[in-house]
């Protein structure tokens, strides 16, 4: 449940913002014709008044075209103008509220992430209940009589003591892999196959130990029978 929260996210996003993208390119788009038609009227004016406009004065004959307070302007290009002016304002807003979306978008994610986190930690509370163990049953102890059980520990461990020690520190946020749907521990494996819907496996699970470790490519049983 957790994943597929999280796999769903990229392709909404990409939507969003491929959306704004495109709002973007219309902005420049028409930004560059607001700019030509205010050249063109400054030299229209330029023109009908009988004397270039000298260049400190240019500024200043800019905005009056953009406003259109000069009633001498070429009504068409001042409609241009108004228009462009008037569709990129538009389009602003419109990019505010593709913003706002996904604003919304990420919080709805992280809400339900956070119910998800805590949907998951009463899951290991519980499989800790019921294995009988606790946070710090398995951290680190004094070294004090490490001599004394240096033989012991040399022996391996068995799959069902790496889980729990596994689980006694796992995070509340900790992936589930392999057939089992149980979190890392132990030796595990990478399945080679890129469309493997598990992709990794713990030794244990798919009979594998360290005297028959594969030397290349592994699949996983599953995708083993799909190649054939």
């Amino acid at each position: 449940m957790l994943a597929i929260g999280c796999t769903d996210l990229p392709s909404e996003f990409q939507r969003h913002l491929n959306g704004l993208l495109t709002l973007d390119s219309r902005v420049n788009e028409l930004q560059r014709q607001l700019d030509g038609a205010m050249v063109a009227q400054l030299r229209h004016l330029a023109t009908t008044s009988g004397q270039e406009p000298p260049a400190k004065k240019q500024k200043q004959k800019h905005k009056d075209a953009e406003m259109g307070e000069d009633a001498q302007g070429d009504p068409v290009l001042a409609k241009q103008i108004e228009d462009n002016m008037n569709e990129i304002i538009h389009i602003s807003e419109e990019k505010m509220k593709r913003a706002q979306q996904i604003y919304d978008l990420v919080d709805q994610h992280i809400r339900k992430l956070d119910k998800d986190l805590k949907s998951f930690g009463a899951e290991v509370s519980k499989e800790r209940e019921r294995l009988g163990v606790t946070a710090t049953s398995f951290l680190a102890k004094p070294a004090a009589d490490l001599t004394k059980k240096k033989k012991k520990d040399l022996q391996p461990k068995s799959p069902e003591l790496l889980y729990k020690e596994a689980l006694a520190v796992a995070d509340v946020g900790e992936p589930k892999y392999c057939y089992c749907n149980r979190i890392s521990f132990g030796e595990m494996i990478a399945c080679e196959c890129d469309d493997c819907p598990i992709e990794w496996f713990h030794f244990s699970c798919v009979g594998l130990t360290e005297d028959n470790r594969p030397k290349g490519a592994w699949l996983c049983p599953d995708c083993q029978r799909k190649k054939k």
